[in-house]
Parts: C-alpha cells; sequence; structure tokens
C-alpha cells in the first residue's frame, strides 16, 4: 500500500479544507497520515482513519521553533519512507517540501493555497517570499494551484516550468452546503435563536480575526450603514489569532460604535446553517488564495460583496453574483452593501447566479480527483 503524508501547520486545515482529499485517497488505497500541530481535530482525524502525528509548526515566522520543526518533519520523513509527501500553505511548503527532498521521499506535491506575496508589499518583502516559494519549488515533483492566476504568477517569476504545474481549483461539498436542505421554518427558527429580530437584513463574514480579513474596513462601512437601516445586523463567524502580528480581538468592533447590532460567535461547526440564515455574504480581504468562505456562501445562495483581488474575482463575477470593490475602498464598499441591502429582488437573483455557478464550477468532488490524478502520474513518472 503505497503512502501519502498530508503536512499542513494545524489539524483544522487537514479537517476543515482537505478531508474530502484524505477520503479520497484512502478510497483510492493510500495509506493516509497527516502531519500537524496536535489541536482539537487530531481525535476526529484519527476516528476517520488518518494517521496522525503531531510536528508542531507556528504559523507565525519563529527561526529557532521553525528548524525544531524542519527537523520533526525530517525524522519523521525518514522514519515512515513515504512515497508522498503532499504539503499545504506557504511556510508548510518551505520547511516541508526540503526535509521530504533530503530525506529521500520519492515525491513531493506541493498546492498553492495563495502565493503570501502580492503587489500591496513593500518590495523587500515581497521579494523575500518569492524567493522562499522559488526555494520550495526546486524540490517539487509537481504543484497544484487553487488559483489560475497563481499558475502565470509562478511562470512569469521564473517559479517554475508551466509544466510543472497544473490549475487545482477549489470546491466544497455541493449536498451539505445547498440552501434546499433548509426550508423558511429553520431560517425563522434559527434566526430567532440567535437574537435577530424576524425583519433583520444579515451581512455575514466568516474568517480569521486578522485586519488581512478586511473587518476594519467592514466595521467603518457597516457603522455607516446602520445609522440609515434599523433592521440591518452584522454576524462574523471565526476565531481569534492572537499569534498573527495583524490581529484583531473579537471585541474590536465595539470600538467602531455598532456593537447593538453585531454579533460575534467565534469559531462554528454549523456554516451551512447560519449561512442558510443570512441574506449577504461580504469578505473585503486584502489577500486570499481561492477563498473557501466565499464559495461556500455562493453555493448557499448567497449575494456576495467582496475585494476586487486574485482568488475573490474567481468566486465573484461582478454585477452577476455579487459585487467587487476596489482594496480598503470603505465607501465603495457601503456603497455596494447597500445596493443589496436595499433590493430584496437583486439578492435573490445574484444569489441564483452563485448558486448557479457552484453547481459548474466548485464541486470538490473534481478536486479530489485531480489530486488523485496527480497522485499516480508522479508515482508513474518516478518509475521510469
Amino acid at each position: 500500500m503505497k503512502k501519502v503524508a498530508i503536512v499542513t501547520a494545524i489539524d483544522g486545515s487537514i479537517k476543515g479544507l482537505l478531508n474530502a482529499q484524505l477520503l479520497a485517497a484512502m478510497e483510492a488505497g493510500y495509506e493516509v497520515h497527516g502531519a500537524c500541530t496536535k489541536g482539537k481535530h487530531f481525535t476526529f482525524l484519527e476516528d476517520e482513519g488518518v494517521i496522525m502525528h503531531d510536528v508542531p509548526i507556528s504559523r507565525a515566522v519563529t527561526p529557532f521553533r521553525d528548524m525544531v520543526s524542519f527537523w520533526r518533519l525530517y525524522r519523521l520523513f525518514k522514519k515512515e519512507k513515504f512515497d508522498i509527501v503532499h504539503t499545504h500553505t506557504p511556510k508548510v511548503s518551505l520547511l516541508g517540501q526540503i526535509a521530504a527532498k533530503l530525506a529521500g521521499v520519492p515525491v513531493i506535491i506541493n498546492t498553492i493555497h495563495g502565493y503570501y506575496f502580492h503587489e500591496h508589499m513593500t518590495p523587500l518583502k515581497r521579494w523575500f517570499y518569492i524567493v522562499m516559494e522559488w526555494i520550495a519549488s526546486r524540490c517539487s515533483a509537481h504543484i497544484l494551484s487553487q488559483n489560475p492566476e497563481d499558475i502565470e504568477t509562478a511562470v512569469r517569476l521564473g517559479l517554475c516550468k508551466r509544466d510543472k504545474i497544473r490549475l487545482l481549483g477549489n470546491g466544497v461539498d455541493l449536498d451539505k452546503f445547498d440552501p434546499a436542505r433548509f426550508d423558511d421554518a429553520f431560517r425563522r427558527s434559527k434566526r430567532a435563536g440567535l437574537g435577530f429580530p424576524e425583519d433583520a437584513v444579515i451581512i455575514g463574514i466568516i474568517g480569521r480575526l486578522v485586519r488581512e480579513k478586511g473587518y476594519l474596513e467592514l466595521f467603518a462601512a457597516f457603522r455607516e450603514l446602520i445609522e440609515k437601516h434599523s433592521n440591518l445586523w452584522l454576524m462574523i463567524v471565526g476565531p481569534e489569532e492572537p499569534q498573527k502580528s495583524d490581529r484583531i480581538s473579537g471585541q474590536t468592533f465595539k470600538d467602531y460604535n455598532i456593537e447593538s447590532r453585531t454579533l460575534w460567535l467565534g469559531y462554528r461547526s454549523d456554516i451551512p446553517e447560519l449561512l442558510a440564515c443570512w441574506d449577504i455574504y461580504c469578505l473585503p480581504s486584502w489577500r486570499e488564495g481561492f477563498p473557501r468562505s466565499a464559495i461556500e456562501a455562493a453555493a448557499m445562495g448567497l449575494p456576495i460583496v467582496t475585494t476586487n483581488i486574485r482568488g475573490c474575482r474567481q468566486v465573484v463575477e461582478d454585477n452577476d453574483n455579487g459585487f467587487l470593490v476596489p482594496l480598503k475602498d470603505i465607501n465603495a464598499l457601503a456603497q455596494a452593501l447597500e445596493t443589496l441591502v436595499t433590493s430584496y429582488d437583486l439578492r435573490l437573483k445574484m444569489g441564483q447566479a452563485g448558486y448557479d455557478k457552484s453547481r459548474r464550477e466548485f464541486d470538490e468532488k473534481k478536486i479530489c480527483l485531480t489530486v488523485l490524478k496527480t497522485y499516480s502520474d508522479c508515482m508513474r513518472l518516478k518509475k521510469k
């Protein structure tokens, strides 16, 4: 039986983003291992049949701890003799791929969930991350990119040749994220249970509590909107990130005097049920690879307001299933949201367009097939 190791920083990434891929690999006959920082999802993954290895990996840049993580990954790869090591997220792709290369792993694959560098960084910082990606790509047998724009970026910057990188895309479980699962009675009951009035128009956002998700711009825009719309509410779903340099707290929204119309729920596992209660999804992010939360919102038939950046452009077609607004533009964000707040018919029209797009483009079953084909192709080429 061929052995594959999936390497991420945290177990939440494996459970939340990659679980379908792991299950598909097990069904295809692979012995699947996970390597990441042990957290609350470890037991769930073990129950699913994944052989889990606790390798603490900080998501922040911590040189000494990163060297310890690198050494632990190297020892794990040498001991287990994996046939494939598949890395995810920027720092893990660097540490994991170099460790796998030095350990003699036959096939090393990396998934780009969105390059960390972008045009709004300082030149020095941007080129630092580009160099890190160049080093990591030297170790890969093949690279999977969630976003087509990142493929062109990789080729243009010389990070890899075009025949080494393949479009993966992104998707969700369309049976789970299906608005037909929830009727009007459920919606009314769920909203009432969360404390919302019956006539509430709810804007929702899902994301880690960091500034780069655009929370501060959303809070400022929402402050303007509630002065004119007495039935408007904001719901925030996402955990605090105390290790991140751009962290905000779960109470930051109070600084904007919007606490009377804002509900922060922290981490939640009932995302489809919450999306069924919302009227508009908003993600004014500064940087994305291919935002899964926006895909989930589209699949649930919600109109979306998001920034005109890589990744978000792949989910939202401007003026079709939502609006794309300029980065960090509070006025444009407020205007786009208000257009939807004041038009129930437009919300329905754009929501239906998003639902249709998700059925055409965002089925995670197709993603799993691409991953498995990449595994088999790389294994076959290695034997030649």
